[in-house]
């Protein structure tokens, strides 16, 4: 597993050399949009949240959403107040980030012990893609470029620290702290890719919509990837923090929300299109109006997934519901990737339209 450490620092490297890349290809900022929007998408709903879930309980929704939130609120009581609180609230989520880079390295040291350890140290290495990305991408126009650089810095440090000393990483990792910084991080950069304060010229038109759907594919696809490599293989059974055996069953969980739900979210689906057309809409109205409903499902198979999770009663896996729940998924899939991960993901924010800001900030 010691390749398979070098390899995770030196993965940090490509996050600014993909930075060069796009400032020489333009084009390519629209498909790293859609990209780094699904892939913090789901690395804050497969790994962060569930991580402060599993430490802090309820209380770490309720602080993920004040993270979610600061940032208006701030701008509400103290006006002009958004783009400093940005800054903060982002710095505070990438520190974090830097603590669960501790995890990845401790996972990486049990993982050659495992059977499956391949595929563990396999998704290790995709969820470190995502965040090294998703880190330059956010921070630096947040930031400055110099803090991009420690911060990735500062992750592979955390991650050797967390490989070499992988007992005393898993004493201080259950700190319930943790927990509230982990949610904390979670609601921040939910806040941050929906709602950037630098729109890098990457809200689609008519000239990158196919490089942003390209991206959205891409996001799409690393998901699936990081999915199939981790989170349905088991680490060894003794990693005592958020392990593969961990996020397994957070998957396993949505797999089973999500078939007792599809009934009802097709139905959303149906009935948004067919009130449109029914009450004289055109197909592309109907379209639209299923367009605004499909985010919609998402969060509700995620708040009913939470809400599972927090119960103390478990929930029976139902021995059907395949069909409906693969027929939804590659719904939202299709629509996703047709109308773009920025245009999909803005009818969850005020206003329902990608946000622009006219004050300026720090390169």
């Amino acid at each position: 597993m010691e390749l398979a450490l070098i390899l995770s620092v030196l993965l940090l490297l490509a996050a600014p050399l993909l930075a060069q890349l796009v400032a020489r290809l333009p084009a390519l900022k629209g498909g790293l949009d859609g990209f780094v929007l699904v892939t913090v998408l789901g690395l804050v709903t497969l790994t962060l949240l569930p991580e402060a879930l599993a430490h802090s309980g309820v209380l770490a929704i309720l602080v993920a959403a004040f993270g979610f939130c600061l940032p208006w609120i701030a701008e509400f009581l103290f006006h002009r107040a958004e783009e400093m609180t940005h800054r903060v609230v982002m710095l505070v989520a990438a520190l974090a980030l830097v603590v669960h880079a501790a995890s990845d390295g401790a996972i990486l040291a049990f993982a050659g012990q495992s059977d499956h350890g391949s595929f563990v140290a396999t998704g290790v290495l995709l969820h470190r893609i995502g965040v090294a990305v998703a880190v330059w991408w956010l921070l630096r126009p947040v930031l400055t470029t110099w803090a991009g650089v420690a911060v990735l810095a500062a992750l592979g440090v955390m991650t050797i620290i967390g490989y070499v000393m992988v007992v005393y990483a898993g004493d201080w990792y259950h700190i319930p702290l943790v927990g509230y910084w982990q949610a904390f991080a979670a609601g921040s950069l939910l806040h941050v890719v929906l709602h950037p304060l630098d729109d890098h010229n990457t809200a689609p038109n008519a000239g990158n919509i196919w490089a942003h759907r390209l991206g959205t594919v891409a996001g799409i696809v690393f998901l699936v990837a990081l999915i199939g490599a981790h989170y349905l293989h088991h680490a060894p059974s003794d990693v005592t923090m958020m392990s593969a055996h961990e996020a397994h069953h957070v998957v396993d969980l949505m797999g089973t929300i999500g078939r007792l739900a599809a009934p009802l979210m097709l139905l959303a689906l149906l009935a948004a299109a067919t009130y449109t057309k029914i009450y004289g809409g055109s197909l592309q109205a109907a379209y639209t109006s299923l367009q605004r409903v499909a985010p919609w499902t998402l969060v509700l198979w995620f708040t009913l997934t939470v809400a599972a999770e927090l119960s103390p009663y478990e929930i029976p896996a139902p021995n059907d519901g395949y069909i409906m729940f693969g027929l939804w998924l590659g719904i939202i899939c299709v629509v996703l990737v047709h109308t773009g991960a920025r245009i999909f993901f803005s009818q969850l924010l005020p206003g329902g339209k990608p946000h622009r800001h006219s004050h300026g900030h720090s390169h």
